[in-house]
């Protein structure tokens, strides 16, 4: 809405500028449609400001940016039509609608300018519409047909070569700004994550070890001494309790330190499908959840074959466990560019809402009634050591897609694998 604010604010200081020229030019009844046609663009742009909450975004855009290609329309038969300067203002409809919407529907707005413009001129050229100004309009003979006709094919053409190009400069800043988002994101949880792990570490060492003298000693106790049933149970509830405690400082441990790197040349598809294999077994995924895998056998990476089961094992688990019944997940590779490979796992899950996403990869973060909040937390070190990036992009009750861009590697020379 600024931008429309700006251009009516630039037609109107032209126009009086035209208006008061040497000599300066009388109220005639185009000039004063003219300045109609600005107040009422003005009005318009105050009606959108107060429809812009309750009425969806993309409808919206389509509904605004049509009224504007038959703003323009009647701007150029008031001042003229087929001898109007203002045809150019479709060019500029068009490069603002890149702004909002994708490359089909700028096309869309491209179709509308040349179909309005190409209909204007030829009424006016057969006599159906009467020029608004008297000396400024064609009628059949005063001007070729051939050449009207390449003026109206050349005006398509300028109107479908500047949709395509600023679509595509769209699409390329859409993208640049994605790009710095996820770089920037990538820092500040690099940067947060090291401060919470040097402080982990030395934490959890001091837990672990007289841990693992209680639960000897207990252990122990529990060998040596014929207890009751009662007591026995209560024996059998501490030594689980204690298993779980280390099994969760075990976990916290290994996102506190520097994961250890093997990083060996894997193919993808060939390891993905093996976990996938296992996954489809397991109680989490079992008759109810349907795998499907885009796997290209071309592409290799450096990792360590354990990690990158961890990783995607974790992706697995939480799109399971964001599908309630029955679902799919999805897991593709695919080539980013020459050196960067996408390993994508989507789902068809519950989603995660903008709040939760914030706190995604924060220790000890969890949505989940039983869970430590330590797995994204664990497969982000393991990614940051490789030098590689995590993305995560979800819609609400649409679902998630889980993003790795990983270097691609050669593949060795004598292994098939």
């Amino acid at each position: 809405m600024l931008l429309r604010v700006v251009f009516t604010t630039l037609l109107l200081g032209a126009t009086i500028v035209a208006q008061w020229q040497d000599p300066p030019l009388d109220a005639t009844p185009p000039l004063l449609v003219l300045y109609g046609i600005i107040a009422g663009t003005y009005l318009l742009t105050f009606f959108y400001a107060l429809l812009f909450s309750t009425i969806p975004l993309h409808i919206f855009s389509y509904v605004q940016l049509a009224l504007d290609t038959v703003l323009v329309t009647l701007v150029i038969y008031v001042t003229g039509g087929y001898s109007s300067v203002f045809s150019f203002l479709y060019l500029v409809i068009i490069i603002y609608s890149s702004l909002f919407l994708q490359r089909n529907g700028t096309v869309i707005i491209a179709a509308l300018c040349s179909i309005q413009y190409g209909l204007l001129i030829d009424l006016e050229y057969f006599g159906l519409l009467e020029a608004f100004d008297k000396g400024a309009g064609i009628s059949t003979g005063e001007v070729p047909w051939n050449q009207i006709v390449f003026k109206i094919l050349m005006t398509t053409v300028a109107c479908f070569l500047v949709a395509g190009l600023s679509s595509l400069l769209s699409e390329q800043e859409y993208k640049t700004r994605q790009e710095l988002r996820s770089v920037r994101q990538h820092m500040q949880r690099v940067e947060k994550m090291a401060a919470i792990g040097e402080m982990a570490a030395r934490l959890t060492h001091e837990i672990k070890n007289p841990l693992a003298a209680l639960v000897g000693s207990v252990r122990l106790l529990h060998d040596d001494l014929v207890l009751e049933p009662a007591n026995e149970k209560l024996m059998r509830i501490i030594l689980r309790e204690a298993d779980r405690l280390g099994d969760l400082v075990n976990e916290f441990l290994q996102f506190a330190r520097p994961v250890p790197k093997n990083p060996t040349p894997i193919c993808l598809a060939n390891h993905l499908n093996e976990i996938v294999e296992l996954f489809r077994r397991d109680r989490m995924a079992a008759d109810r959840l349907t795998i499907d895998v885009k796997l290209d056998p071309s592409h290799w990476i450096a990792m360590d074959a354990s990690h990158l089961r961890q990783v995607i094992w974790n992706f697995l688990l939480n799109s399971a466990q964001a599908i309630e019944s029955e679902g799919h997940v999805t897991i593709i590779t695919e080539a980013v560019d020459n050196e960067t490979i996408a390993i994508r796992v989507k789902d068809d899950g519950s989603g995660i809402d903008e709040n939760t996403m914030k706190s995604l990869f924060e220790p000890f973060f969890t949505t989940k009634s039983q869970g430590s909040g330590l797995g994204l937390c664990v497969v982000y070190r393991i990614l940051e050591a490789y030098g590689f990036l995590l993305d995560v992009d979800s819609v609400p009750e649409k679902g998630s897609t889980f993003s790795v861009m990983a270097r691609r590697a050669a593949p060795p020379v004598s292994a098939p694998d």
